[in-house]
């Protein structure tokens, strides 16, 4: 019997229950349907163009996306603008959405254990935890590391940008990190005598605030940041299919940084 739609949302959810997702977070079934057959799957952070284009190329017609395509309510959909141009193009090609995001980040294997994973990290506990679940992981340095030094180890692993905020010979004891936008981590970790963290998208005020309490910041790409956990979703999910006796294949999207380095 084909694998379908609907059984592929249960086993997310067996996975990274969505009760744990955050108040307003959207998961789950985006577009399509849950009873569609499925032909095979494409793994992205994003639901853009290109990924939709790709899993028509490969003969997919189930993407499952990190982040998802609806945030906010819509009033109009303009085949011409995004999200417009996706559904329409979803809708003529027969795709289907899932999204699957805030409880992919608080989940022990998720988005902060593959990236620390990703960069020879290893880690304990999750910065904020509750019930088994959390955001963000505490890291087990080896040895004392100059904050630049540190950056730059990232770099060279991600190959993407990296940024910093605070001295960057300051020697570092303690670090924690987030794949996604953890700027509001710091006070937690503070707490916890944590003084840097790794992660993405800080807002000048808390760069700001961060530099005057003597707080650092490793910056590094949202996307990239948070793209190590589909590879550890497709190795969960490939054996789900093994386990159903059925044969899909599945790939991984793998997209680069928005921005440009000038």
């Amino acid at each position: 019997m084909s694998l379908k739609v609907k059984d592929f949302y249960q086993f997310l959810e067996s996975l990274a229950p969505l009760r744990i997702a955050e108040k307003k977070d959207i998961n789950g079934l985006q577009l399509g349907s849950f009873e569609a057959e499925v032909s095979g799957i494409i793994l992205a952070i994003n639901p853009i163009l290109q990924v939709f284009k790709e899993a028509v190329k490969k003969g997919c017609n189930l993407i499952i996306t990190h982040h998802p395509l609806f945030y906010q309510p819509l009033y109009s959909i303009n085949q011409e603008e995004s999200p417009g141009k996706l559904i329409y193009f979803a809708i003529e090609n027969k795709l289907n959405l899932l999204s699957w995001h805030t409880p992919l980040d608080k989940v022990p294997f998720g988005v902060s254990e593959a990236l620390a994973k990703a960069l020879n990290l290893e880690t304990s506990d999750f910065i904020i935890e509750e019930e088994g679940y959390g955001y963000g992981k505490v890291v087990n340095l080896k040895k004392c590391v100059k904050l630049e030094a540190l950056a730059k180890k990232v770099k060279k692993i991600l190959k993407s940008w990296v940024m910093l905020v605070g001295d960057p010979e300051k020697e570092i004891e303690k670090v924690a990190l987030c794949g996604g936008s953890g700027g509001f981590l710091k006070d937690y970790l503070k707490k916890k005598g944590i003084n840097t963290l790794i992660t993405s998208d800080v807002k000048y005020h808390q760069a700001l605030s961060a530099l005057e309490e003597g707080f650092n910041f490793i910056l590094i790409d949202h996307g990239i940041a948070e793209s190590f956990v589909l590879e550890v979703l497709k190795e969960k999910i490939e054996n789900f299919i093994r386990e159903r006796k059925e044969d899909l294949k599945i790939y991984v999207y793998k997209e680069e940084s928005p921005y440009k380095i000038v």
